[in-house]
């Protein structure tokens, strides 16, 4: 008779089997291949996707194999960032890493263009080649067909994985799926933010967010200083270059274009300036030997990339940065280097930065600094007077500018002198929902009425009268309470205001009725708005804050205003944008920079103009001068002389104020 035990043996035997398999196949470790060794086996290059189609060659571009190693499954790497230059081999890496990861290490994997119409067009010029030139690759891919759903353009099954294909400009893609593997291509082309959602390559870094062994690559040429996310990147990173060894002294150092420098690419001049071909050679910096461009392929072999922040963050960042001057031979060569930049100075000569632009973010891989309006932060922070906050030292009448955020109020109080010469009197934060009316417990409004109406007086102890209040009204989920507000105060000059952003408009416009009844008709006493052209206002503000000696234009400002008061003043830049191939100049603020000082300098500037400061002629000053100036009281018995009740604040229209001051 069979016992309990030896029935059982067999479901025993089978059960341990299984474990095993599922071990095997769940929890084996990473595979051995480095992604340099696994695209050498496997890569393909196809002539639609390379000028030297054929089986891949590390030796062509040595410097890309300890990037896109750190990519491999047992690396402890889990971002690699390449600030990389056109035509040195950004695009083969990418594809060499994912390559990899599907062929040896499968699981879901993504990978991001700046718009869909960019990844279509990739998915088709590049994954699809990629796919279909490496036999083991295209055993693994589906092939594609238009009625199986496993392999589209966006989407890529294989086995054990996915590859998700997508677009920055659209939310929707980047939250579909959880992914293990994230490429990240061009992304200082992405949008700032994606349908109100935020940053697109923030959106697409949460898919990660469940995978202990994530990897993420980063790459794209940079575009403008303070403004490209993949210098941010690099900067966060371990900040590699690539150094090459000079061909006579021995002498490592890295590739430099050296326009301002004794070493670095130089060439002799032929009388119209040009560089002459036949010169064109490098300069070391070591000892000034000259190398000629056929020494590059040995320099490259030769080289290696050396941390300037050695450790970041734990070691699992790696960032790499590569200039057009390491292009293997054959591809861009040092003489082509030369001559476009004669040719992009020749443009700046007559006043055209483009071709610069284009030399330094795509040939030097390097963030164009943009040359227009901007503030000095060290000068205005240094050249702070010592003096209190809320204590008039300049001017004789004040505007207050009123920024709406979605759990606050700011506001900065500003006085105006002679000449337009301002100064920075005060700043104020009234925190709440500013949603709610200004009877309800909570709101900032009552707060911001109380300061409003609290005195403020100059160094002689006269009080300084307020003249006007801009309260803007854009930030859409508080509008009607801004409404509603400036209805109330309407006595007091408490205006609605909306910012345009476009060049050209005057600071101050025409306003609009914005309350009207269900027949269209004007609410008598209803709020106007007032269109306020903020691209003047700030091309006026920064202009001023370039005035370096007190006087007409002038801006004064306190030591003793928060430490990022000045930073928030100056926090927005002019930058050039290209739309449709036309340049086209506006005013950006750098991601994760405040700008709610400049707002508000921008709101107290249209107040002033609002009230025609900018138009008092000097009879005006004087006569309001004259009132911020201590008087000199006769003595006499106190019955003689009562004291006169405060006159009441009048309601003075903008039509009334030339005829009144």
């Amino acid at each position: 008779m069979q016992t309990d035990a030896e029935a059982i043996a067999p479901f025993e035997a089978a059960s341990r089997d299984l474990a095993r398999q599922l071990l095997r196949e769940f929890m084996k470790p990473p595979p051995r291949l480095t992604v340099t060794a696994w695209a050498v086996k496997n890569r393909f290059l196809g002539p639609s996707e390379s000028a030297e189609p054929g089986q891949y060659r590390i030796d062509r571009t040595p410097y890309a194999q300890e990037p896109q190693d750190c990519m491999s499954a047992r690396s402890p790497v889990e971002e690699v960032v390449l600030m990389w230059a056109a035509q040195t081999s950004k695009t083969t890496v990418m594809l060499n890493c994912l390559g990899a990861s599907i062929g040896t290490n499968p699981g879901p994997i993504m990978i991001v263009w700046p718009t869909n119409t960019v990844a279509k067009r990739n998915s088709r010029q590049r994954i699809a080649p990629l796919l279909t030139e490496s036999p083991q690759l295209a055993e693994k891919v589906a092939a594609n067909k238009s009625r199986d759903k496993a392999n589209t353009t966006l989407l890529k099954e294989f086995d054990g994985g996915i590859l998700v294909i997508a677009g920055a400009n659209s939310a929707a893609d980047l939250r579909s799926t959880p992914v293990r593997d994230l490429y990240l291509d061009e992304i200082d082309n992405f949008p700032l933010d994606v349908d109100g959602e935020g940053d697109p390559g923030k959106l697409a870094e949460a898919r990660q967010t469940t995978f202990a062994r994530k990897k993420r690559l980063k790459s794209s040429t940079p575009t403008t200083k303070d403004f490209s996310r993949i210098e941010a990147a690099y900067l966060a990173s371990d900040r590699c270059r690539y150094h090459v060894p000079c061909p006579h002294c021995g002498a490592f150092q890295p590739l430099e274009f050296g326009a301002d420098k004794h070493h670095g690419l130089k060439w002799d001049k032929d009388a119209a300036g040009a560089p002459i071909p036949s010169s064109v050679r490098y300069v070391c910096s070591a000892n000034g030997c000259e190398i000629r461009e056929h020494h590059k392929r040995v320099m490259l072999a030769g080289g290696v990339w050396v941390a300037e922040n050695p450790g970041a963050q734990g070691g699992k960042v790696r960032g790499f940065h590569l200039s057009g001057l390491y292009s293997p031979i054959g591809w861009l060569s040092w003489r082509e280097i030369a001559r476009e930049w004669f040719e992009a100075m020749q443009a700046v000569a007559k006043g055209d930065v483009s071709l610069l632009r284009v030399f330094v973010n795509t040939r030097l891989a390097e963030t164009f600094e943009e040359q227009g309006d901007r503030a000095d932060q060290h000068a205005l922070r240094k050249r702070a007077g010592d003096w209190p906050l809320r204590v008039v030292i300049i001017g004789c009448v004040l505007t207050l500018g009123v920024d709406v955020q979605r759990d606050r109020i700011e506001a900065r109080l500003w006085s105006w002198a002679r000449g337009m010469e301002r100064q920075l009197v005060d700043r104020a934060v009234f925190y709440g929902d500013p949603t709610l009316p200004e009877s309800d417990k909570g709101s900032p409004w009552a707060k911001l009425t109380e300061y409003r109406r609290a005195p403020v007086h100059n160094t002689e102890g006269v009080q300084v009268p307020l003249l006007v209040t801009m309260v803007d009204s854009s930030d859409g989920h508080s509008t009607q309470a801004v409404y509603a507000y400036c209805r109330q105060h309407q006595p007091d000059n408490v205006l609605a205001i909306k910012g345009a952003s476009t060049s050209g408009k005057p600071i101050i416009g025409k306003p609009k009725d914005q309350e009207v009844n269900w027949r269209g008709n004007k609410i008598p006493k209803g709020v106007k708005l007032w269109p306020i052209g903020t691209d003047t206002a700030k091309a006026e503000i920064y202009g001023r804050l370039r005035v370096i000696a007190p006087g007409p234009g002038y801006v004064h400002l306190s030591r003793h205003l928060p430490a990022d008061e000045v930073e928030q003043l100056t926090s927005e830049r002019m930058v050039t944008r290209y739309v449709k191939g036309r340049p086209r100049q506006e005013w950006v603020l750098p991601p994760g920079k405040r700008n709610e000082g400049l707002d508000c300098a921008v709101y107290a500037l249209a107040g002033a103009h609002w009230a025609g400061v900018d138009r008092w002629s000097d009879a005006d000053w004087a006569r309001r001068e004259r009132m911020v100036r201590p008087r000199d009281v006769v003595k006499e018995p106190a019955a003689a002389r009562p004291a006169p009740p405060p006159p009441p604040r009048p309601s003075i229209a903008k039509s009334e104020w030339s005829s009144r001051l």
